[in-house]
């Protein structure tokens, strides 16, 4: 769709930015140091994780639902 497609790439942003943080969290637990030492560090990137996936899910609802707005205007019209 020609008309959405910046939320569209910016939803798969919000998911390429979520699996960033995810394998961040995953690579500290395996990396012991003492930044994993902190409770902050995980619990930070768990946070951004889950709202960063839920921003791209959230787009992705936004982009099906004006797609099908669209379509059934554009029917209407017809």
């Amino acid at each position: 769709m020609l008309y959405f497609q910046r939320v569209k790439n910016l939803s798969k942003a919000f998911f390429g930015i979520s699996g960033l943080f995810i394998f961040l969290l995953v690579i500290s637990y395996m990396n012991p140091s003492e930044i994993r030492n902190t409770n902050l560090y995980p619990l930070a990137l768990i946070i951004f994780s889950i709202v960063s996936l839920s921003l791209g899910i959230a787009l992705k609802y936004v982009v099906k639902d004006a797609r099908e707005y669209i379509e059934r205007e554009l029917n209407a019209g017809e």
